[in-house]
């Protein structure tokens, strides 16, 4: 495979080209038929559905990282990327040391909603709120027809899409579709069961005789007790408290699954990111244009050749490793393809050498961090809520 350069990405971003693809084979750290443990959703389910293969085989497959947890692990790798200083990139950030050490700083990176969060618009940019400072006015003004300010001061969000839903105008702000997808997939998924006991080795017994407390602990005097409806202390079992032994069981659901392997399915959708129009004063050029798509383009590869170096670690008992080297393809709108290796040094070179362009055409490209600190009245929620938390808890 030869490696993909600057040029040919900017080729295929002035062409008609249809995507960028990569899909790359999965197999369980422990080998084939150890259990992996997907994610859990509503009801301690699993997503799992049958789907069509290739050869017109269905198979039973689970989803085990969603296309927006894919999203969040590409945006740490970029922020870690950036922060060692691999990458430069334009950041929203939100300092909350002073106030939440344990918080620290928020970036848009980090931020669910990128630069559209709500804890942006509830914070101060030279003491105005966040979003009638210039920052605030160039997100807040863009659209497929003018991307200049996002591209300025939040480019990643032109790659993972954005729906300003916390806009003045009620959820009808500005809206980016995802243009970089990825999903991991299990393959013929069997579900398997969860096994679970206890041992306690102070041997306390679920005969011990206990009674709740009104701040939701534990005592053995009843006139220390909670009492019930009828006056009487509230009896409790040890094992309420995580006190003594747990009968070993057996449970259909979060017993994990065996599959006979996974695969990563990763797109870069060109035809997404040339709805994208990059005037600059007023005035849009076909060169502008493409030199800020090619370094939209070179971001999201910069994205996907960081996280899979960070591997597939993808939660407890579910760590995967890649079955072979997999070719970054590039498909025409025909069908056919090119095979190219990407590595983190070549994405990292190519995204250099397209921001370099774009800043010669003339495109803004605001690299240092866009610093804002919290509106008081964010920083009162955030301690209201942990005092209630905490009230809850004594």
């Amino acid at each position: 495979m030869t490696q993909l350069t600057f040029e040919k990405l900017h080729a295929a971003i002035a062409s008609n080209t249809a995507a960028f693809r990569q899909n790359v084979r999965l197999l369980p750290a422990g080998g084939q038929g150890s259990k992996v443990f997907p994610p859990t959703y509503s009801g301690g389910v699993y997503a799992q559905e049958q789907r069509r293969m290739a050869d017109g085989k269905i198979v039973p497959t689970v989803l085990l990282d969603s296309v927006q947890s894919q999203a969040n692990r590409m945006e740490q790798a970029l922020l870690e990327a950036h922060l060692s200083g691999n990458v430069r990139l334009p950041l929203i950030q939100l300092d909350f040391s002073s106030n939440f050490p344990d918080i620290g700083i928020i970036t848009s990176l980090d931020a669910p909603h990128r630069i559209a969060d709500a804890i942006f618009r509830d914070s101060k940019l030279n003491d105005k709120n966040f979003r009638e400072s210039v920052v605030g006015k160039a997100f807040v003004t863009s659209n497929l027809r003018n991307a200049t300010g996002l591209f300025q001061y939040c480019p990643h969000a032109l790659i993972f899409g954005l729906w300003d839903s916390t806009s003045s105008e009620g959820g009808t702000g500005n809206k980016f579709q995802r243009a970089l997808t990825s999903e991991i997939v299990g393959f013929q998924a069997e579900a398997g069961v969860h096994t679970f006991s206890r041992l306690d080795p102070l041997g306390i017994t679920l005969a011990a005789e206990i009674y709740r407390t009104d701040a939701g602990r534990w005592t053995l005097k009843p006139d220390e007790a909670k009492k019930n409806s009828k006056g009487e202390p509230e009896r409790a079992r040890p094992s309420e408290f995580v006190h003594g032994n747990i009968v070993p069981t057996v449970e259909q659901l979060k017993g994990g699954v065996t599959i006979d392997h996974a695969v990563q399915t990763t797109v870069l959708s060109l035809p997404a990111i040339r709805r994208l129009r990059f005037p600059v004063d007023g005035e849009e050029t076909p060169e502008r244009n493409n030199a800020a798509r090619t370094v939209l383009a070179a971001l999201g590869l910069v994205a996907i050749a960081h996280v899979q170096e960070q591997g597939y670690d993808l939660r407890s008992r579910c760590l995967l490793i890649a079955d072979g080297l997999a070719p970054l393809e590039l498909i025409a709108n025909d069908g056919q393809k090119e095979t190219f290796e990407l590595n983190v040094d070549a994405a990292d070179k190519i995204f250099e050498k397209a921001v370099t362009e774009a800043k010669r055409l003339g495109l803004p490209w605001h690299d240092e961090a866009v610093k804002l600190v919290p509106d008081e009245q964010l920083i009162q929620v955030v301690k209201a809520s942990r005092e209630a938390k905490s009230s809850a808890v004594e």
